[in-house]
């Protein structure tokens, strides 16, 4: 039986809009995830521009550091009246200029360069949670999640391995909870069987002093 013609539009406009949806969403997906692969490779290439002047700042510190202490040096043996001494006591003063100058720019891209590594820590804990699987965190990695995770959340991580002794594995537990990653995430993360996870957690409640019945991720998330 052959539908209407009217039908047979309506179905035909259907599935062109859906089309068109889909197109649309899986362009929208793709400029997404490219704009935040760019902003990563940005922060990136930032820290290493900011890495390499802070290396030449520092060996420019280094020399007026040298050049102000051989000159006061010099003005111990000199006399203070003699035209030497002024030309010396001259130069000292540029080179403490300059040293003053070298240490301000060396602070200040300390202080940024703080700021970017946050920001590529951030980065790396938005990865690892839309993929948990196939990301694979570097020991590196790792202690720069738990640096942020400690100044965000009072140093959690810090007082649980100091007054409870927590091991590495239970660090790694408690930062995923903090950031609240779901069950199935943190197997993911861990590549670990659901038997697994829970005997970790069990030991991870005993050095806590908590109850069985104790809902562990809850207590951490509100510690």
């Amino acid at each position: 039986m052959e539908l209407p013609s009217s039908w047979t539009f309506v179905l035909f406009s259907l599935g062109f809009v859906a089309l068109i949806a889909g197109a649309l969403l899986g362009f929208g997906i793709g400029y997404r995830t490219g704009g935040r692969q760019e902003r990563f490779r940005q922060v990136k290439e930032k820290l290493k521009r900011n890495k390499a002047t802070m290396c030449r700042q520092q060996k420019e510190r280094y020399e007026y550091a040298r050049q102000v202490k051989q000159l006061e040096e010099e003005l111990l043996h000199l006399a203070s009246e003699s035209g030497q001494y002024r030309e010396r006591l001259s130069d000292l003063e540029f080179y403490r200029q300059k040293l003053r100058e070298s240490e301000r720019t060396i602070a200040s891209l300390s202080a940024e360069n703080t700021d970017l590594s946050d920001a590529n820590v951030l980065s790396t804990l938005i990865q690892l949670k839309e993929d948990p699987l196939h990301t694979n965190l570097t020991r590196e990695e790792w202690n720069d999640l738990f640096h942020l995770t400690d100044i965000l959340f009072n140093h959690i991580l810090s007082c649980m391995k100091e007054k409870q002794g927590i091991t590495r594995h239970e660090q790694e537990i408690c930062c995923l909870v903090k950031w609240d990653f779901s069950r199935k995430e943190q197997l993911a993360v861990f590549n670990n069987t659901s038997e697994a996870l829970t005997k970790s957690k069990n030991r991870l409640k005993k050095k806590l002093g908590l109850d069985e019945k104790v809902d562990l991720d809850q207590f951490i998330r509100l510690y």
